[in-house]
């Protein structure tokens, strides 16, 4: 099958960040995943470094955005860093419920800046770039596989799966923007799949770290069925890193293009079942606070 270099964003893709407003005033489980302890600080360790992250990534595509004129790539790069930014305002409360939950996912935001800082010390405009592409494409492989079956997030507190999934879909919605705006302003492929490897490297070693440097932080020692839990999640038949192999492949092509994952479909879905869903939480959130404050 012949691959092309010059896929675009879907025509009827349309980058926008979603306000939302996730009730996480009202989580009070603890092992808010499936009952287990592992699989919730690993949620807990993602949501960590999703402030920082973010925030490197729009600051690394901004450094880029005058050197496009293409109107087009323009304006994804302002969706793109709209709906990055509000990633990172949700998270940060999330992270706060964490910590008052008792997962001081604050504590490791902490870390984890740290860590970035030495990520990206001394490291020039374009490999920051390239890093962001990579870390986008591991983010994109990795919310296909969360939306193509959501009953990989069975057993989560829905409040914590809605965040997942409209995180998931806005990803998959700009996964190409910084990876067109890299190939516009720079086209170095050879860098590109050097800094995928080292980014996978990275970010393998510092979730893992993560999650057991929560469990430790709050004295949890996790049953053997934890484990065996956390396990299947990760490595089973279906698991999390079985599932990605070929998608994450597939960026060592030539001419790999993240939307040759034609994968616009999941978005329709979550937008007919999960985004209505949420829409019609908060408005009836919204019509009992007016009523409590006339009454």
């Amino acid at each position: 099958m012949s691959h092309t270099s010059n896929i675009t964003t879907p025509s009827d893709i349309d980058i926008q960040p979603r306000r939302m407003n996730f009730p996480f005033e009202q989580l009070t489980d603890k092992y808010f995943f499936d009952d287990n302890p592992i699989k919730s600080a690993f949620i807990a360790a993602l949501s960590a470094t999703f402030p920082a992250g973010e925030g490197e990534f729009i600051e690394s595509v901004r450094r880029f955005r005058d050197q496009t004129d293409d109107a087009e790539l323009k304006k994804q790069i302002k969706g793109f860093i709209g709906q990055e930014g509000h990633h990172s305002f949700q998270h940060k409360r999330f992270n706060q419920a964490l910590k008052e939950l008792g997962f001081d996912a604050v504590r490791l935001e902490s870390d984890f800046e740290k860590d970035l800082q030495w990520t990206i010390n001394g490291k020039t405009d374009r490999h920051r770039l390239a890093y962001t592409v990579c870390f986008e494409h591991l983010t994109a492989i990795m919310s296909d596989y969360f939306l193509r079956d959501t009953r990989t997030l069975d057993g989560m507190n829905d409040t914590i799966k809605h965040l997942m999934l409209w995180h998931t879909v806005e990803e998959i919605e700009h996964k190409a923007v910084a990876f067109d705006l890299f190939m516009t302003c720079d086209g170095d492929r050879k860098l590109l799949r050097k800094a995928l490897v080292e980014a996978s490297l990275l970010f393998s070693w510092r979730i893992t770290k993560y999650t057991f440097r929560l469990l430790r932080w709050s004295n949890i020692k996790p049953s053997w069925q934890d484990v065996k839990g956390y396990s299947s999640f990760m490595f089973g038949q279906k698991g999390l890193l079985r599932s990605l192999r070929k998608p994450y492949l597939d960026f060592f092509r030539k001419d790999f293009h993240p939307w040759d994952h034609q994968n616009q479909t999941l978005i329709d879905q979550w937008q007919q079942t999960h985004y209505q869903a949420e829409f019609d939480r908060a408005s009836d959130l919204f019509k009992k606070t007016e009523a409590t404050s006339h009454a």
